[in-house]
């Protein structure tokens, strides 16, 4: 069978070859081939059945025509799903979970860092000030009194609710399916249609839901009036979820007390972004999943998802490719 290799996103997103040569280690009958560039990409995908990437273009999909099976390396699959990917028989897969854990304990790390204003401890250290005074005015309620709302239950919403929870705070979801048992350290659970009320009970808010049509910009001008003031935001999921311009705009006037972002719109995030100038935001460059060795048991489950493959057995993380996760 003939595999292609092709997770090259730099600075970070890049496969290691060591990893590459793992797989050709374990799979001596199978030809890997590691496509990195743009020509290596194009002849690799002619031939291969299955495909290891994080996004395709429909040139080369129209190119692949042997393929049957796509793995993602990461958890959102939009790079993949292009129209003809999402009307063809080609399944795709992903990586949901092999994470989650790295990515819940930093949306914890961003609450629990906003709630005691350490970015602006740092901010003054390095500047060598004592601001006590300063540190002292807000006022944050302890964890038991704190009722945080996690837009989106899969396994990394699922992850924060039980730390949040772990920690004292209350916790309600929020997630298509209501009907479905809830999960461990979630309190309550309310549809989509229930955003804007539960914003408004929520001292803070994680995001932890994937990008489709439907949520594109899904935290918005309205959504952000309806928190309290001393609300905080937190997303850990994906930039497209969050109307930017409207959040500057809200931590500027002190409609919301704070933010804590892993994910942009544009990444890297531009140097004159007006986010970078937010007194009360906490930015972090797209690291919530780095902890420990990422690619190992990204590659693990990739192998795993292989040895299904070839028995005919169900994949692990299939993706509805119409619903885009």
């Amino acid at each position: 069978m003939r595999i292609a290799v092709a997770i090259h996103d730099l600075p970070v997103w890049t496969i290691p070859p060591s990893e590459v040569g793992r797989l050709a280690q374990l799979l001596p009958a199978d030809e890997i081939v590691d496509a990195r560039e743009p020509a290596e990409r194009r002849a690799a995908f002619a031939d291969a059945e299955v495909l290891f990437a994080t996004k395709i273009s429909v040139d080369e999909f129209a190119i692949a025509k042997r393929v049957r099976w796509m793995h993602s390396s990461a958890v959102g699959v939009d790079p993949l799903l292009r129209g003809p990917v999402i009307e063809s028989p080609v399944l795709v897969t992903n990586s949901r979970g092999v994470h989650s854990d790295a990515i819940a304990e930093h949306a914890i790390s961003l609450v629990l860092g906003l709630r005691r204003q350490l970015h602006t401890a740092i901010q003054r250290q390095v500047a060598r000030e004592w601001a006590q005074v300063e540190l002292h005015g807000p006022v944050t309620p302890p964890l038991s009194e704190t009722r945080l709302l996690v837009i989106g239950l899969g396994s990394i919403g699922s992850r924060v609710a039980v730390l949040a929870a772990g920690l004292g705070m209350r916790v309600t979801g929020i997630r298509r399916r209501v009907t479905e048992p809830l999960p461990m350290g979630v309190s309550e659970v309310a549809g989509l249609e229930r955003l804007v009320p539960e914003l408004g009970a929520a001292d803070v808010v994680v995001l932890a839901l994937p990008r489709t049509e439907d949520t594109r910009a899904l935290i918005g001008s309205a959504e952000l009036a309806a928190m309290k003031p001393s609300g905080l935001l937190v997303n850990v999921a994906r930039g497209k979820l969050v109307d930017e311009t409207a959040l500057v705009e809200a931590l500027e006037r002190g409609q919301i007390a704070g933010a804590g972002l892993d994910a942009f719109q544009q990444e890297p995030l531009p140097s004159d972004h007006p986010l970078w100038r937010a007194k009360n935001a906490l930015i972090t460059p797209h690291t919530a999943s780095f902890a420990g060795d990422y690619w190992r048991p990204v590659v693990d489950l990739f192998l795993d998802n292989l040895a299904r493959f070839k028995r005919g057995e169900p994949l692990l993380n299939v993706v509805d490719k119409t619903r885009g996760y």
